[in-house]
């Protein structure tokens, strides 16, 4: 691995296939997506056990799939050695013929992290890149509540999504809720097209997703926006050990892991009481 490990500036190549999308090896972007692991799955014990190594590798592969005629996305895989993650990403670039729109992000977004059992020496066809440790610390340590927060027409967006899933499960909708309404947004990611929510007031923890960058007002009529709603009093368990092969559930360490990028990194948004049908914003009945 010594061998391997060459400066930030420098990616060693190994393999004889595709090179790796040059993006993915820059040390910029893979400094973001240490930052979303960081924030979203990292525990103290891990960034302990290689706080003190020199160097922090990258193994960055292009990813072949079968994709649909006209479609040009880009897949790609970022593997953490030291860590044990597999983080997949993807740049769409694809046609809707139907719609005569075509749907094309500006970056590759994270669209699965796992960890996985990584192997004693590094695969074929991977690109290896390899850090300055405390350079990527120092940059963590800088941006640890660095925040972007949606703004006022992707907040609208996030709302219909939202009274669309809940009219679909049958549950009341925020748009009519006649109570003062509390919710915290976490911060958007340069790297990952999804946003989580605290509906304080519902006690509910929400999950908005997209194949899209979530920014790009220019497909929202044409791409569906994936809304996930878990009820924080029914829908949490100690592991998912507790409910094998259902994905209804969140774990006690997702769930605060999710509360402290919406509360104490996020945004608090109050939406205000609506009036009854039928009266005026003062409350009183329309003339």
């Amino acid at each position: 691995m010594a061998v391997l490990l060459t400066s930030c500036q420098t990616p060693h190549q190994t393999g004889t296939s595709a090179l790796a999308p040059a993006e993915l090896i820059q040390p910029a972007y893979l400094y973001e997506v240490t930052r979303h692991l960081y924030r979203w799955y990292l525990d103290e014990d891990e960034v302990e056990r290689v706080v003190q190594v020199r160097q922090f590798v990258f193994w960055v592969r292009r990813l072949d799939a079968r994709l649909d005629p006209g479609d040009q996305s880009q897949l790609g895989e970022i593997v953490l050695p030291q860590l044990g993650f597999s983080v997949k990403v993807k740049k769409a670039d694809y046609r809707i013929e139907e719609l005569q729109t075509t749907v094309k992000s500006q970056t590759f977004k994270i669209t699965q992290v796992e960890r996985v059992e990584v192997p004693a020496s590094v695969p074929a066809n991977y690109t290896v890149v390899a850090v300055d440790m405390q350079e990527m610390l120092d940059y963590l340590f800088r941006t640890r509540s660095q925040h972007d927060y949606p703004d006022a027409a992707l907040l609208e967006r996030m709302r219909q999504a939202l009274r669309k899933e809940l009219i679909k499960d049958g549950a009341a909708s925020t748009n009519s809720a006649p109570a003062e309404q509390v919710v915290y947004l976490s911060p958007l990611s340069p790297v990952a097209n999804e946003i989580w929510v605290y509906w304080e007031t519902g006690r509910k923890l929400l999950h908005f997703a997209s194949d899209i960058d979530l920014s790009n007002p220019a497909v929202w009529q044409h791409e569906t926006m994936m809304v996930r709603v878990f009820d924080l009093d029914q829908q949490v368990v100690l592991t998912h050990d507790e409910a094998p092969g259902s994905n209804r559930f969140l774990t006690r360490h997702q769930v605060g892991r999710a509360l402290f990028n919406c509360d104490v990194l996020g945004q608090r948004v109050v939406v205000p009481s609506r009036p009854p049908p039928g009266a005026g914003a003062d409350g009183t009945p329309d003339q």
